[in-house]
This record gives structure tokens, sequence and C-alpha cells, in this order.
């Protein structure tokens, strides 16, 4: 159960980001998450993770919350990505260099549907952990350059093959599908100090990769 929670959170942690010309402000998820584990149910892993999500984006370093009971907050720094549960006086952080993930095959669909008024193209990976399917719009812009080597959950390979931050997520997995879908998009600047480590918490590596 714990292995299924972390790997749920670095998956919605790392399915956005931007350039430092690109968008800054905040985005908003829906999650809409379902139990595929008999041993788990549907409004077990609901009340984990939460219905909603916020992205602050600023450059290359963005931060996410969650209304869910187990997270309090993602940051990615410098290729780590950083996080910190609730009721748990540590910090964890996750190296995204690496990736145990294997990717089988690619399909982008143009044109495909419409979210939050702009048209989107459907981006498809075929994976050994699963099928990710990604749905975004080219205005909101990434520079994958900034995110070389970052390939926890295939997300260079995403930023290289969409080169936008995706307005929709779908992830078919073993024992969950989780779909996260933007509801509200908020251009405006964010303080730096919304993307700086809390200090006098203990930062550990996740011992759950």
């Amino acid at each position: 159960m714990k292995k299924i929670l972390f790997l749920l959170l670095f998956l919605f942690a790392l399915t956005t980001a931007f350039a430092q010309k690109s968008f800054e402000g905040e985005v908003m998820y829906s999650i809409n998450i379902k139990s595929n584990n008999p041993n788990v149910t549907t409004e077990r892993l609901t009340s984990l993770v939460g219905t909603v999500q916020h992205y602050y984006m600023k450059g290359s370093n963005y931060k996410s919350t969650f209304n869910g009971k187990a997270s309090e907050w993602q940051l990615y720094l410098n290729k780590k990505l950083y996080f910190k549960l609730s009721g748990k006086d540590t910090i964890y952080w996750q190296d995204v260099t690496s990736n145990p993930d294997s990717l089988y095959k690619t399909e982008l669909r143009k044109n495909d549907t419409t979210i939050l008024g702009y048209q989107c193209d459907k981006l498809t990976f075929t994976c050994s952990t699963g099928i990710q399917v990604y749905y975004f719009n080219a205005q909101f812009s990434v520079d994958p350059n900034l995110y070389h080597n970052a390939d926890y959950g295939n997300w260079y390979t995403y930023l290289k093959n969409s080169r936008s931050i995706a307005l929709k997520e779908v992830f078919y997995k073993k024992f969950y599908t989780v779909t996260l879908t933007a509801t509200s998009i908020a251009p405006g600047k964010l303080n730096d100090t919304l993307f700086q480590l809390p200090e006098g918490i203990p930062i550990i590596e996740n011992p759950a990769k």
C-alpha cells in the first residue's frame, strides 16, 4: 500500500513543468482515481490522494499540493523531487534522473479533443508499467532542455514529444487508473519563496523508491 501511494504521488508531481519564459502561475486539476486492486478500495485511494491538485509554476521549478490526507506538498528543484507527507516531521527526496520504466511505443493524434476551450493533441505512451495518455495544447509551451535527464515517469520523453504542459493525463496502471483534468489556468507572477525548502526539517532520500 505504501509503495502504491509513493508511486501515485510521484506520478502526479511529474506530469507538468515550464521553461523560464513560459507560463507562470497556477493550474488546478481535478483528480479521479479508480482502484484495480481488490485489497484497496477506490474510496481509500481517493481519501489519501484527494480530488484536487494545485500546481504552482515558475521557470524550471514547480510546487504541488493536494486536498487528500497523504501529502502536504511536493517541490521540484535541481533534478530532485521533494515531498512532505502529512503527519511526518521529515522531508523526503526522489532522484528523477533514473527511470525504471521502459517505453515501447509512442502515438500522436492531432486535434483529438478540447479542454478548457483549447484544442488538444493526444500523446500515448505504451510502457512496461502501463499506458500513459496526455492531452496538450502548444500554446502552453515548455523548453524540454531545462529538464534534460529528468527521466522518472518518462517525464523528459513527454516534454521532448509535446513541448507543452498537459491539460489532461490518464494513467492506466496495474493497481489503479487515474485521470487528471485541468479545471482552471491562472497566469500570474509567483514569489520565489514559494519554491524554497523550509528550514529546520530533516531531509532524507525516499526509502520507498
